[in-house]
């Protein structure tokens, strides 16, 4: 009997090949995102570390209006930084999120076509069997009627 050949395979190597590409973008995006993120917690600690040495400064050398001006145009800065990057976090959040709904879409699609790859081959196996056992049966009965033929004469 010949040996099982899936026919859809191409198919399924396609599929093999848009989930490897859907894994690379998930990836892509999961890192992207980290890196977002570290930003975003490195923006809050220089915004913490300038908070923590306005009110140092304050106390050691009194109030200076013009430190205390600078101090409080930086700050708007970084709150403004932070601000945006907190937007940029969401847009990779989502981003992030959509790629990852693409992956387990095509890893659903490519399961369903090794689901019916197994079907098929377990099919052909079993057809396979069969055959082979009605093969044997048919010598087995040949057999037999031989042996009966040669004792009845």
């Amino acid at each position: 009997m010949k040996s099982f050949r899936f026919r859809m395979q191409v198919v399924l190597e396609q599929r093999e090949r848009q989930e490897q590409a859907a894994k690379l973008s998930f990836a892509e995006a999961e890192s992207a995102l980290r890196c977002g993120q570290e930003l975003l917690c490195e923006l809050r600690e220089v915004r913490a570390a300038i908070l923590e040495e306005l009110s140092h400064s304050q106390g050691a050398m009194g109030f200076d209006p013009l430190l205390t001006r600078l101090y409080q145009d930086y700050l708007q800065t970084i709150a403004q930084g932070i601000r945006d990057q907190e937007r940029y976090v969401g847009d990779l959040t989502t981003t992030c999120e959509a790629h990852k709904l693409h992956l387990i879409s095509a890893a659903q699609s490519r399961q369903a076509l090794v689901s019916v790859r197994d079907r098929a081959k377990m099919a052909h196996t079993l057809h396979a069997q069969r055959v082979e056992q009605a093969a044997l049966d048919e010598m087995a009965t040949a057999r037999h009627n031989y042996r009966q033929r040669g004792t009845t004469e």
